[in-house]
């Protein structure tokens, strides 16, 4: 069965067709659809590089930020301030292709900025670049805390290496400041052009890490320098410590035998004192020889006083001396009897040197001299068993030199650094077996740095003789 399918018009009315006012609403809507797609295009590409510059920025934020992580790491583990500015110098010849840079660090007492680092410049140039502090450019209204482009009035004489060869290429200021105190600085020569806003973020941080690096290079130094302060110290004391205890040690040693060498004449005094009183010798001659002993110990027992207080007065600066020109002949004629006197071993030689009367006349205090001399031959002579004891003169420049060379039992290289101090003598056996209280030597050198000389002791070891030099001022 055929169906009629209904007609949508009203009866009576024809159907409607397409006619030229629906194509033209037709073509309206397809421009506006094409240029809406036009201006998406536009926006997308606009939208692609905005993206594309957002991807190269963050690529080059990223590099930053890794390279500050790695100068980060170097400069904390980097204690002095010539490889901090080292590893900077790196970061700005590489990351801001800095034509040439110089960088300046506050010096030790503040008192100037001293360059410690430069790049495109001879060093024999750049080293010369020293600037005052706190502001290294006085003439300039400056801001020293705040990195930005330099005036080239700012420059100096003695900066004009620095002044840019050509119009494409300007000087950049960056200062390194930590809690107000411009620790440092650097000047890098960058192209005119250089977009340097996008690197300020990264600059401040690497400022900052700068000066803190710098400023905690000055710390570590100083400790470093009190530490070393510290331990030289506590090795003075120590050294102090161990040079009281033997001091001590010395001084026991001493008031030990100094009550035994005092107890001994004072024993023989009261001795043969007592034997010449109670009628106790056989004839005359034997008195005499029991005086004659009780003098030899009383002059012995002087002696040993004379020692110890000549010591007092030294110590207390209570000992005099008058200086005067001395004939070396006079003096060593004076010298003669006393010395000749001293007891000695059987077979030891006494020599004395001759043509005196040339030598010039010296500066002493003729008694002190007197009493050195006779000190170190006394000495010599007790402690040589066989051979002999020479006393030499030598001129020198501006000085005669006496010496007292002996054939004894000599000293050893460690006791020799030990002579000249109080209460020690070359070594304590020697000390019971040949007497004596210490002093000697040590009045021997105080009478002759009074006397502007000096007194030196030289021995080649035990058994192989001591050699003792006397310098003397010629008047």
């Amino acid at each position: 069965m055929n169906v009629t399918p209904p007609n949508p018009h009203k009866p009576g009315q024809s159907p409607v067709r397409p006619g030229l006012g629906t194509s033209m609403q037709q073509w309206g809507s397809s421009e506006e659809i094409l240029a809406e797609l036009l201006h998406s295009q536009r926006q997308i590409s606009q939208m692609a590089a905005e993206l594309g510059e957002m991807r190269s920025k963050l690529a080059d934020r990223t590099h930053q930020m890794t390279v500050l992580q790695h100068v980060a790491e170097i400069l904390a583990a980097t204690p002095k301030v010539n490889q901090v500015v080292s590893v900077l110098m790196d970061v700005f010849v590489q990351e801001y292709n800095a034509k040439r840079c110089v960088i300046w660090i506050l010096e030790d007492g503040g008192s100037c900025f001293l360059p410690r680092v430069g790049n495109g410049i001879p060093k024999s140039q750049w080293s010369q670049f020293l600037l005052p502090a706190p502001n290294p450019f006085p003439e300039s209204p400056i801001v020293l805390y705040q990195a930005q482009w330099l005036d080239m009035g700012s420059l100096g004489g003695t900066m004009g290496a620095l002044t840019p060869a050509g119009k494409d290429t300007s000087l950049f200021f960056i200062p390194f400041e930590h809690q107000l105190l411009l620790m440092g600085f650097a000047v890098l020569e960058l192209e005119t052009g250089h977009q340097l806003e996008d690197d300020l973020d990264s600059l401040t941080i690497l400022q900052r890490q700068v000066a803190v690096s710098i400023y905690n290079a000055w710390l570590f130094r100083d400790l470093g320098e009190q530490r070393d302060a510290l331990r030289t110290k506590t090795g003075e004391l120590e050294r102090a410590n161990a040079a009281l205890r033997e001091a001590d040690r010395f001084k026991s040693e001493f008031l030990a035998l100094t009550s035994h060498e005092l107890r001994t004449p004072l024993t023989g005094i009261l001795g043969f004192t007592r034997l010449v009183l109670d009628g106790l010798y056989e004839d005359e001659g034997e008195m005499r020889q029991m005086l004659r002993d009780s003098y030899h110990s009383g002059q012995h027992l002087l002696a040993l006083l004379n020692d110890i207080l000549d010591l007092a007065k030294i110590e207390s600066g209570r000992m005099q001396i008058r200086m005067e020109p001395w004939s070396l002949h006079i003096l060593v004629e004076e010298l003669k009897p006393i010395a000749a006197a001293y007891p000695r071993n059987p077979g030891v030689e006494l020599a004395w040197p001759t043509d005196l009367k040339e030598m010039p006349e010296v500066s002493i205090d003729p008694g002190r001299m007197k009493q050195v001399v006779l000190n170190v031959l006394s000495n010599a002579l007790k402690f040589t068993k066989e051979g002999t004891v020479t006393l030499g003169v030598e001129r020198g420049i501006g000085c005669i030199n006496l010496t007292v060379a002996d054939t004894g039992i000599g000293v050893s290289p460690e006791a020799q650094a030990n002579l000249f101090q109080k209460f020690v003598q070359a070594d304590g056996g020697h000390s019971r077996e040949y007497g004596g209280t210490g002093l000697g030597l040590v009045i021997c050198k105080h009478l002759m740095e009074m006397m502007g000389g000096s007194i030196q002791l030289h021995s080649e070891g035990e058994g192989l003789g001591t050699t003792i030099t006397m310098t003397l001022l010629i008047a």
